[in-house]
């Protein structure tokens, strides 16, 4: 602990984040380092590419990273480094999952979070170039590794091979007893591959979006009203609040609820603003008020 200015203040813990870098559109490292940093939490990127702006726009430069991340990665090795979490996202490649499954190999201690966001599909597809290979790869050397998954109800079908059709047909009956049935079976197939924590969010009920916070034995459904448009980027905030809460203690309910608070509050003023949607969310109006305990209506 170091005195500052009459006040003990606690080292940061260290985050490393596995994520792209789109220098316009406010997503992935570009959201993740505020955020993170604004929770108390060290951000130490490691970039899987550098894009000028997400791919959401017309056009994009982008420069893939995969041939520089070992070195990268192996000069911190050299420093004699650990961290508490590591946050794995959006890969281009088998071969990036397989750099990022080694750096938890390296630098996982006995402790360390490993969160792992399969970002590889939604709305009930893979996205655009990828394969049921990739699921199984992002599965079998990512999911089995981590602490904490957070997959999107698309991704958490993917990974255990329920139906998303059947998800939605449950999802929009009057009463919810089939669907938290379904997810309860999904919940327990997704912790046979190994992780305690798992967060699956996006169910779509009518004006709603319910997300699932399954910790130990215990299942919740949170269901929030739906705020506005669909908006790159809040994947990244959503993960980065959750991680980063976890490392300061905070429960996993108590954290997804921040997280949703969060996104939702700024998915509001973005729209109001008439923000373009491809421009992600105005989160840096609200950033400040991550470090308040007066922001977390459910605690």
């Amino acid at each position: 602990m170091a005195d500052i200015a009459g006040g003990d203040i606690s080292i940061p813990k260290k985050l490393a984040v596995i994520n792209d870098l789109s220098g316009y559109g406010r997503c992935s490292l570009c959201v993740s380092i505020p955020v993170i940093s604004a929770l108390g939490v060290q951000c130490c990127p490691v970039p899987t590419a550098v894009l000028s702006n997400h791919t959401g726009f017309p056009s994009e430069y982008k420069f893939d990273m995969t041939r520089q991340m070992r070195p990268y990665i192996e000069a911190w090795s050299q420093l004699d480094i650990g961290f508490d979490g590591i946050i794995t996202a959006y890969m281009n490649y088998e071969e990036q999952v397989k750099i990022a499954a080694d750096f938890i190999d390296r630098f996982r201690q006995k402790d360390t979070m490993v969160f792992v966001d399969p970002a590889m599909a939604d709305h009930g597809r893979l996205y655009r170039g990828f394969t049921d290979d990739y699921a199984g790869y992002i599965r079998d050397r990512l999911i089995r590794q981590a602490t904490v998954i957070k997959p999107n109800i698309t991704e958490a079908c993917l990974l255990t091979g329920f139906d998303y059709d059947r998800v939605k047909l449950y999802a929009a009956e009057p009463k919810l007893k089939r669907l938290k049935a379904y997810i309860h079976d999904m919940v327990g197939e997704l912790r046979e591959l190994g992780p305690d924590k798992i967060v699956i969010t996006g169910i779509e009920r009518n004006d709603r979006i319910i997300n699932v916070v399954a910790d130990g034995s215990s299942v919740s459904f949170i269901s929030g009203r739906r705020s506005g448009h669909s908006r790159g980027g809040t994947g990244d905030i959503f993960s980065s609040i959750v991680a980063a809460s976890l490392l300061q203690g905070m429960s996993l309910e108590r954290a997804v609820r921040k997280a949703a608070d969060f996104v939702s509050m700024a998915i509001r003023i973005s729209d109001e603003a008439g923000v373009p949607v491809n421009e992600g969310v105005i989160f840096e109006n609200i950033l400040s008020k991550l470090a308040s305990t007066s922001f977390e209506h459910c605690k």
